[in-house]
C-alpha cells in the first residue's frame, strides 16, 4: 500500500515508530518518483526536506522521527555535494535510506529480545496507548511460550489501545481492554507497568496522556514500572524544548452549548523517577544508571 502525507499526518492511532517507519516509507516513494518523472536532485532534496517539515510540524515531540529525518536528510545533502550524476545521486540516497531503515528494524528486535526476558509466565501487565516497541516485547514473549495476560487501557482520546489490544490478540495474547479510569481497579493485580516513550530527555519523557497517572498508580501499590524505547528517542530539552499540541475539542465533547471551555492534549512529561527500568537495544538499565550513562553531558 502507497504511503502518502496525509496519512501520516491523520494518523491519531500509531505511535511514534509507526509513524517513524511510513515517513521513511514516504522518503522512498518520493525517491523513486524523482527518477521516474526525471527529477533534478535538488529538487528532490527540496521536496523530501518540505515534507520532513510539515510531518515534524505536527509531531513536534516524536524524538525518533527527527532523528531518522535528520539523519537521512544530512546524508542525502553529502550525496548532493559528492556525486554528480542523477541517477547516482537518487541510487545512492536509497541506498543510505534502507540503511537508516536497517538499524532502525534491529534496534527494535534487540529491544524485543531483551524486554522479553523480563515477562515471566502468568504475569499480569498492564500498558497504556499503542507502542509499537511494547507490542515488539510481548510478541516476542509469547512466541518463547510464556502465557501472560495483558490489560490495555483504552487510552480516550482517540481509543488507540482498542488498536493495540485488538493487535495483541490477533496474536493469541491473552488481553483485556480496560477504561482509562478502571487503571486503580486492576492495578493490585499486577505484576508490572509495561510502557513506551515518544521522547526521552534529562529528567523526564513524553508519552500518551494518562501515563502520570497510570505510574503514580503503580507507584502506590508498588508495581515495577518498565519503561521500553530505542535510544534515538532521546532528544535532551537543552536541544529543544518539550513541546504540546491541542487537539481536537470534539473528541472530548461535541455539543451546541459553545460557552462550556474544552480542552484536548494527547500526551503529558512524566518524571523518570517514576520508572524503575529502562529497557533499550543497549540493555536493561536501573534508571539512575541509565540516566547517568546516557541523559547527563
Amino acid at each position: 500500500m502507497a504511503i502518502s502525507i496525509d496519512m501520516i499526518l491523520n494518523d491519531k492511532h500509531s505511535g511514534s515508530l509507526t509513524i517513524s517507519r511510513n515517513t521513511l516509507d514516504l522518503f522512498k516513494e518520493l525517491l523513486e518518483n524523482c527518477v521516474e518523472e526525471k527529477t533534478e536532485p535538488q529538487d528532490c532534496f527540496k521536496k523530501v526536506q518540505s515534507v520532513s517539515k510539515i510531518i515534524l510540524k505536527t509531531q513536534p515531540n516524536m524524538a525518533l522521527l527527527r532523528h531518522c529525518s535528520s539523519l537521512f536528510l544530512t546524508q542525502f545533502k553529502r550525496i548532493l555535494k559528492a556525486e554528480d550524476d542523477t541517477r547516482s545521486i537518487i541510487e545512492a540516497a536509497l541506498a543510505k535510506l534502507m540503511e537508516i531503515r536497517k538499524e532502525l528494524e534491529n534496534n527494535i528486535e534487540r529491544i524485543g529480545d531483551i524486554g522479553a526476558k523480563l515477562i515471566a509466565a502468568s504475569n499480569n501487565v498492564m500498558t497504556i496507548s499503542s507502542s509499537a516497541m511494547v507490542n515488539q516485547i510481548l510478541v516476542r514473549a509469547h512466541t518463547q511460550k510464556k502465557r501472560f495476560h495483558v490489560y490495555n487501557l483504552k487510552s480516550h482520546p482517540p481509543d488507540e489501545g482498542v488498536f493495540s489490544a485488538e493487535f495483541l490478540l490477533q496474536q493469541n495474547i491473552k488481553t483485556t481492554l480496560i477504561a482509562d479510569a478502571e487503571m486503580g481497579l486492576f492495578m493490585p493485580q499486577m505484576n508490572l507497568v509495561l510502557i513506551g516513550a515518544d521522547r526521552v530527555f534529562e529528567d523526564g519523557f513524553v508519552n500518551k496522556a494518562g501515563t502520570l497517572p497510570l505510574l503514580v498508580t503503580a507507584k502506590h501499590f508498588n508495581v515495577p514500572v518498565y519503561l521500553a524505547f530505542d535510544t534515538w528517542k532521546i532528544l535532551l530539552k537543552n536541544d529543544k524544548a518539550v513541546k504540546f499540541l491541542e487537539r481536537e475539542n470534539s473528541e472530548i465533547y461535541n455539543n451546541k452549548t459553545h460557552e462550556l471551555h474544552v480542552q484536548n492534549f494527547y500526551f503529558e512529561s512524566i518524571p523518570l523517577n517514576l520508572v524503575q527500568k529502562v529497557i533499550c537495544e543497549e540493555g536493561v538499565y536501573e534508571t539512575g544508571e541509565f540516566i547517568d550513562w546516557y541523559l547527563k553531558g
